[in-house]
């Protein structure tokens, strides 16, 4: 074989190696830009625990998080992506969680427990009147909800 047949080939099983790392679909990714939110709910001045928060953007997939006993959260974009679609988001906020135990969420008379009831007004969930504009890298939003 002449030299330039050798590396020829040479450059060809390269060729073939470096695409074999990419694999099925390695190159192209469908996730949007992310933006990482984090902050604080607070309820008449005081931590909302457990509350559930979603960030629903213009188009595409929202991220959700649940706030813990300090009121805090972090978004999740989708399992461990941590993180939400940079742009225009209507935020909606409920003290209900979905998804709930209902032998747990039941009173002694079967009655619904207390707290089942959603707490916080329509204008933070069904009528929700609020909105964040999400940028990339950090992002800390905070929320101070009130009765009225």
């Amino acid at each position: 074989m002449d030299l330039f047949y050798k590396n020829r080939m040479l450059h060809l099983a390269l060729l073939a190696l470096c695409v074999s790392f990419t694999g099925c679909g390695g190159g192209l990714n469908d996730q949007p830009d992310l933006g990482l939110v984090t902050g604080t709910m607070t309820f008449e001045g005081s931590p909302l625990s457990g509350a559930s928060v979603t960030f629903m953007p213009d188009s595409g997939r929202p991220a959700s998080a649940t706030t813990d006993a300090a009121g805090n959260y972090e978004l999740v974009y989708i399992r461990n992506t941590k993180g939400c679609k940079i742009g225009h988001n209507k935020v909606v906020i409920t003290s209900v969680v979905e998804g709930a135990n209902e032998m747990e969420a039941e009173g002694d008379d079967g009655a619904p427990a207390e707290s089942t009831k959603e707490k916080l007004p329509a204008k933070y969930n069904t009528d929700t009147e609020l909105e964040a504009d999400v940028k990339a890298g950090e992002n800390t939003i905070n929320f101070d909800l009130k009765k009225s």
